[in-house]
C-alpha cells in the first residue's frame, strides 16, 4: 500500500474517531488503528503512522464546535475516500470499512455522527447496502447466535440445530461459540469468537468479541479442541458446491514404470470439491507421475481412481470433460493471439455453441482471468514476449478453465514467475476452488502465503514413498516432531504468523555427520522409513466422505471428425499465415533454389564465326538431366525439412488435448492438408521459375506432377519422423540420413548394375532402388522429357519400332545365333554339357518370350531345345528361324524410317521452321542417358536371360511386372495393364505416399518400439 494511501488512513481514521476534546487517543480507538497497522507493516511503520494518527486525531478533534467540525469532517471524509478508491481494491476497501466498524462499535455505542462518517466511507466505496448492512450488524453485535443470516457460520460444541437459517460446524470441547461471516462479493470471511477459552488464530491469541480477517491456511486451534481449518469453514459457505458435491478417491494405487522401477508406493487418497490439494516433493520423488496417474494419463499399476464411484481410466465416457491439465510447459501457439488460443480450444470442447454464444465465452473467460484486455495480443514465445510470463500461465489455465472441469489439475503453475506473478495464479486457483472445483497442484518451494492457501498438502520422498498428507500448517509440526525439535508444537512463528516449507525438505533430507562434522551421504531417516511412518500415524489418507452420486453436468462436447479437422487445419494455417518469416522463407526457398540451379545450369555453347559469342540451345545444354535429378533432390528436401517439426512442435499441445479425447485423425488429416497446400504452391513455384530459365517448354504440368508426388512423399515421410522422435535436434540429424540413400540409390549418381553385388541387378532396378522415391520420380521425369516434349511426342512410336527392331536384328538375334554356334560346337563334348544345356536354356527362354510377342512366327522346334532331344537338324532349323526373324525385323526397321521421313517432309511442307523444333524440346544429354549411347556394351546375359543395355528406352515393357522394368523404360505393366513409366511411376510414389500414411495413422512405429522394448524386459 502506498505511502499516500496510509496517510490517508490515518486521517480517515482520525476524523471518525471520538471528538469531543476528550483525552482518547490512547484509549481503544488508538489500539484498533494499531491492530491494523501491525497487518501491514513492520513494527518500526506501525510507530511511524500511529504518532501520525495521533497528529490527524488532535487536529481534527479540538478547536472549533462539534457541529463545525462534523460539517468540516464529512467533507473531508468524501474527499479522502474519494482519493482511497482510485487505489485499493475493492477487498482492501471491504477491510477498511470492516476496520472502521470495528472502531466505532468497540465497547461502546457510536453517536449518530460516527455512524453517518462510516455510512458515507462505505456509500462512497460501492459496498452493496445488503452486504454492509450484514457485516455493520456483525461487527456491532454482542451475541451473533440470534442473527437470521444466510451468510453466517456458527462454530459451537453442540449440533447447531437453534437456527436453522445459519450454517454451523460441530467442535467438541468448544466453549463460547465463534461467528463467521462470509462476504460472497470478495470472497472474504470475518470470524468473532464469543467465551472464555484462549483460542489462536495462526498462532495469534484471538481476543474475545474482536472482528479478525481468515486468510486463506488459516487454522483456529486451542488444547481443548480439534484444530479448525480454513478449508472447513469454506467448504459450508458454498452453495453451489453443497448441490453438486464431487468426490475424488484413489484407493491403494501405484505405479511401476516399463522398466521396473517403482514410481509410486501403494497410497490411497480421498478428497472433495472446493479444496485445493498440493502437491510437494523432492527432484524425484514422483510429484509429476503421481500427477499423472491421477489425472487419468497414467494407468496405475494396482488400484483405482474414481470420481463419485466412476473410474476414470475404464468409465471414460461417463467422466469426460470432468478432468483437466494444465501442464508445467507453455502449451499456447505462439504465432496466435490471445483471443484465438482460447477460441480455438473453445471451438473444439463445445459443439453445440452458435458463433456469438462461443465468442461470448471465450471473452468472459479472458475477463475472469483479468486477460481481456490483451486479447488481440499475439502471444509471442519467453525470448519475444508480448504477453508477460503471469498472463501466459494464467491464459495456459484458461485453456482449461473455459470447458469448466469438475478437478483440475495444475503442474508447477508457479515455476519462472516472479512473486507477484505465482500470487495471482495461486490466487485464481483458490477462486476456482470457492466457485465448486476441486484443484491438485504441484508446487515447488512456494512461499509461507502461498504454503498455507493450501487446503491439504501431501509430501512425497525420492522414489515415490509418501511422506505426510494433511493440513500445510500440521506438517510443519509433524516433522519437526519426528525430528525432536525444541519447538515442535509451533507450525508458524508466533510473531508474525509465517511458516517455512523449506523446513520440510531439510528434516526429510538430513544427512548423518561424520566424526568430523561434515555431512555424509546417509540420510538420518530414509524414504522407507517416512513412508512407514506415514502408514502408522497419518490417518487423512482416506476420509469419511461419502460418494456424492451423479457428476455435475457438462457442456463439454467434442465437435464430429470433419469439424474437428476443419478446426485444426483453420488454427493451424492462421498460425502460419501470422508467422511471415516462415511464410516468406517457405515460399521463396523453392523458386530462389529454382533461379539459382537453373542459372547456374544453363549451359551455353560457344560459337566462332568469325566473333565469339555464347549462345543458348535447349538441346545442347548438357545440364538438362543433373537439373531433373537436383530437383526431384530439392523436391523432397523442403518437403522433409517443411514437414519433420510439425507434430514435435504440437506434442505439448496435443498431450494437453488428450483430455478432449479428440480424433488424431482429424489433426492428422490437417497436418497433411496443409503440408500437401504448401507443396502444391511450393512446386508451381518452382516449376514456374526453373521452366523459365532453362527455357523447358510444353512440360510443366509433368514437373509439376514429378515434383508436387516427390514433395508429398517427403512430407509424409517428415512427419513419420516427427510423431516418432522427440527430440528436435535427432530430427535434423535424420534428414541428411533420409537424403543420402536417395541420393546414392536413385541411379543416377551410381548405376545400379555397379553397386555392391549384394544390391546389384544387371537387368533392372534392385530392390534397395526400388523403395527409394528419388529413382521412381527422376526415371519418370526423365522419360517424360525425353518421349513426351512437342518434338519427340510425334516421332517416338515410330522412333520406338526402328531403334527396338535395330537392337534386335543387330543384338539380340546375333546373340542367340553365336549361342546356337556354341552349342553346335560343344553337342559332342561331354565336359562341356553343362555349357550346352545352359545355353539351351537360354536359347529356350528367349525364343519363347519372342514366340508370344510376334503372333504368326512360332517356332515349332521350341520344346526340343534340351540337352536329351537337340541335334544338328534342330540346330540347323534353330538358325532358319533366326533368319525370319531377321528379316522380320529389317522390315519393321525399314517400314519405320520410311514412315518417319515422309512424316517429316510433311510437317516441312507445312511449317519450313519444323526443325527448330527439334533444338527447342529434344535434349542431346538426356538422350545420351536414357539410351546409354557411351556404354561399350549392348547386350548383356544374366541369369539365363538376354539384357538390352542401350536404347533401353526405346524397348517394349517387361511382362514380368511394374518393379522388375529396367531403369528408363517406357512403359511398365501396371495391373496387368501397359502404363506410361510416367504415370506408373506417379501411381508408385503415392503408393509410398499412403503406406507412409498408414504408418503415420496408426502409429506402427510407436507400437512396434514399444513391443520390442517389452520383449527385452521380459527377458531381463
Amino acid at each position: 500500500m502506498s505511502e499516500r494511501i496510509l496517510k490517508a488512513l490515518m486521517r480517515l481514521f482520525a476524523i471518525v474517531a471520538v471528538g469531543d476534546g476528550e483525552e482518547n487517543t490512547t484509549g481503544d480507538s488508538r489500539d484498533i488503528v494499531e491492530q491494523f497497522l501491525f497487518n501491514l507493516l513492520s513494527k518500526s511503520l506501525v510507530e511511524e503512522y500511529l504518532a501520525l494518527y495521533d497528529q490527524y486525531h488532535g487536529e481534527h478533534h479540538k478547536g472549533s464546535s462539534k457541529r463545525k467540525r462534523t460539517s468540516v469532517n464529512s467533507v473531508k471524509v468524501l474527499k479522502i475516500c474519494s482519493q482511497i478508491n482510485e487505489e485499493l481494491t475493492q477487498r482492501q476497501k471491504t477491510v477498511v470499512v470492516i476496520w472502521l466498524l470495528e472502531f466505532i462499535y468497540f465497547n461502546r455505542v457510536p453517536d449518530e455522527q460516527e455512524i453517518d462518517f462510516v455510512n458515507t466511507v462505505a456509500d462512497t466505496f460501492n459496498l452493496s447496502q445488503e452486504e454492509y448492512k450484514s457485516i455493520r450488524e456483525f461487527v456491532s453485535t454482542e451475541s451473533s447466535l440470534e442473527m437470521q443470516n444466510p451468510d453466517l457460520c456458527i462454530i459451537s460444541s453442540d449440533l447447531g440445530e437453534g437456527n436453522p437459517h445459519t450454517k454451523h460446524i460441530q467442535s467438541e470441547g468448544l466453549e463460547g461459540h465463534v461467528s463467521i461471516l462470509g462476504i460472497r462479493s470478495i470472497n472474504e470471511y470475518i470470524m468473532r469468537y464469543f467465551g472464555p477459552d484462549s483460542l489462536y488464530l495462526n498462532g495469534q491469541v484471538i481476543q474475545s468479541g474482536r472482528c479478525h480477517i481468515l486468510s486463506p491456511g488459516s487454522t483456529i486451534r486451542s488444547s481443548k479442541i480439534k484444530p479448525i481449518y480454513y478449508s472447513d469453514i469454506t467448504s459450508v459457505f458454498l452453495d453451489e458446491l453443497n448441490q453438486r458435491k464431487v468426490v475424488f478417491a484413489a484407493d491403494s494405487i501405484s505405479y511401476t514404470f516399463p522398466n521396473g522401477n517403482i514410481g509410486i508406493h501403494p497410497l490411497d487418497l480421498e478428497e472433495e470439491s472446493g479444496r485445493m490439494i498440493g502437491i510437494m516433493g523432492g527432484s524425484g520423488s514422483g510429484k509429476s507421475t503421481l500427477l499423472n496417474v491421477l489425472n487419468g494419463r497414467y494407468r496405475p499399476s494396482t488400484g483405482n481412481v474414481t470420481l463419485n464411484g466412476y473410474d476414470i481410466h475404464n468409465d471414460k465416457e461417463q467422466v469426460k470433460g470432468q478432468i483437466g491439465y494444465v501442464a508445467q510447459d507453455d502449451l499456447l501457439i505462439e504465432e496466435l493471439t490471445v483471443f484465438q488460443n482460447l477460441y480455438y480450444t473453445a471451438r473444439l470442447c463445445f459443439a453445440g455453441m452458435t458463433e456469438e454464444e462461443l465468442v461470448e465465452k471465450v471473452e468472459s473467460t479472458l475477463l475472469d482471468l483479468g486477460l481481456l484486455d490483451r486479447k488481440d495480443l499475439k502471444v509471442g514465445n519467453p525470448l519475444e514476449k508480448t504477453i508477460s510470463g503471469g498472463q501466459r500461465k494464467r491464459l495456459n489455465i484458461a485453456l482449461e478453465l473455459i470447458r469448466e472441469p469438475t478437478v483440475l489439475f495444475v503442474d508447477e503453475p508457479t515455476s519462472g514467475l516472479s512473486s507477484r506473478d505465482s500470487e495471482n495464479i495461486m490466487d485464481l486457483l483458490k477462486e476456482l476452488t470457492l466457485k465448486g472445483k476441486l484443484v491438485f497442484v504441484v508446487i515447488h518451494q512456494p512461499s509461507s502465503d502461498l504454503f498455507k492457501m493450501f487446503d491439504r498438502i501431501f509430501f512425497l520422498d525420492y522414489g515415490g514413498y509418501s511422506a505426510f498428507y494433511g493440513n500445510p500448517v500440521d506438517s510443519i509440526i509433524y516433522f519437526k516432531k519426528k525430528a525432536s525439535f525444541a519447538n515442535s508444537d509451533e507450525g508458524d512463528c508466533f510473531a508474525c504468523g509465517n511458516v517455512n516449507p523449506e523446513l520440510v525438505f531439510n528434516i526429510l533430507e538430513a544427512r548423518v555427520v561424520d566424526e568430523y562434522g561434515n555431512q555424509t551421504n546417509t540420510r538420518k531417516v530414509t524414504p522407507e522409513e517416512w513412508y512407514e511412518y506415514y502408514n502408522q500415524e497419518n490417518e487423512t489418507g482416506r476420509s469419511s466422505f461419502r460418494a456424492a452420486g451423479e457428476l455435475p453436468e457438462s457442456s463439454f462436447r467434442i465437435p464430429g471428425l470433419f469439424n474437428q479437422f476443419k478446426v485444426f487445419i483453420t488454427r493451424d494455417v492462421l498460425a502460419k499465415l501470422t508467422n511471415r518469416q516462415y511464410m516468406l522463407i517457405n515460399l521463396l526457398e523453392a523458386p530462389a533454389l529454382a533461379a539459382l540451379l537453373a542459372f547456374f545450369l544453363k549451359f551455353h555453347i560457344l560459337e566462332t564465326n568469325g566473333l565469339e559469342e555464347y549462345k543458348y540451345v535447349f538441346r545442347l545444354n548438357e545440364n538438362i538431366p543433373q537439373f531433373i535429378f537436383i530437383s526431384v533432390i530439392v523436391a523432397l528436401f523442403i518437403g522433409l525439412t517443411v514437414s519433420s517439426e510439425e507434430i514435435i512442435r504440437d506434442r505439448r499441445i496435443r498431450k494437453r488435448e488428450s483430455f478432449l479425447d479428440l480424433s488424431r485423425g482429424s489433426y492428422i488429416s490437417s497436418k497433411i492438408a496443409v503440408m500437401f497446400g504448401l507443396a502444391a504452391i511450393q512446386m508451381i513455384l518452382y516449376v514456374i521459375v526453373g521452366a523459365f530459365i532453362l527455357e523447358i517448354k510444353g512440360m510443366a504440368l509433368y514437373y509439376w506432377v514429378a515434383l508436387f508426388s516427390t514433395c508429398a512423399f517427403a512430407n509424409i515421410l517428415g512427419l513419420n519422423i516427427s510423431a516418432n522422435f522427440n527430440s528436435a535436434k535427432v530430427i535434423y540429424i535424420l534428414i541428411p540420413v533420409m537424403i543420402i540413400p536417395q541420393l546414392l540409390f536413385s541411379g543416377v549418381i551410381v548405376s545400379f548394375d555397379k553397386l555392391h553385388p549384394t544390391f546389384a541387378s544387371q537387368k533392372g532396378v534392385p530392390l534397395i532402388g526400388n523403395i527409394m522415391a528419388s529413382r521412381w520420380a527422376y526415371e519418370g521425369l526423365a522419360v517424360a522429357q525425353f518421349k513426351h516434349n512437342a518434338y519427340a511426342q510425334e516421332f517416338y512410336p515410330l522412333d520406338q519400332l526402328r531403334y527396338y527392331s535395330n537392337w534386335k536384328k543387330d543384338s539380340w538375334i546375333n546373340e542367340l545365333t553365336n549361342k546356337v554356334s556354341a552349342v553346335r560346337r560343344n553337342l559332342d563334348d561331354e565336359e562341356k554339357q553343362i555349357y550346352v544345356q545352359h545355353d539351351l536354356a537360354l536359347l529356350h527362354n528367349e525364343l519363347s518370350e519372342e514366340t508370344d510377342l510376334i503372333q504368326g512366327l512360332e517356332f515349332p522346334y521350341l520344346d526340343r531345345l534340351n540337352v536329351m532331344d537337340i541335334n544338328e537338324s534342330i540346330l540347323d532349323e534353330t538358325d532358319a528361324y533366326l533368319e525370319i526373324l531377321t528379316k522380320h525385323y529389317r522390315s519393321v526397321f525399314n517400314t519405320a524410317e520410311l514412315k518417319k521421313e515422309q512424316k517429316i517432309e510433311a510437317f516441312q511442307k507445312q511449317d519450313p521452321d519444323f526443325q527448330t523444333l527439334f533444338n527447342v524440346y529434344s535434349n542431346e544429354s538426356l538422350e545420351k542417358f536414357a539410351t546409354n549411347k557411351n556404354g561399350l556394351k549392348s547386350i548383356m546375359e544374366s541369369q539365363g536371360e538376354l539384357i538390352q543395355k542401350k536404347d533401353v528406352v526405346y524397348a517394349l515393357p517387361e511382362r514380368g511386372g511394374l518393379l522388375e522394368s529396367p531403369f528408363y523404360s517406357p512403359e511398365k505393366y501396371l495391373a496387368g495393364r501397359v502404363t506410361d513409366t510416367f504415370w506408373a511411376n506417379v501411381i508408385v510414389i503415392w503408393m509410398m505416399t499412403l503406406f507412409l500414411t498408414f504408418t503415420l495413422y496408426t502409429d506402427i512405429f510407436i507400437v512396434l518400439r514399444r513391443w520390442y522394448f517389452s520383449l527385452r524386459y521380459r527377458k531381463k
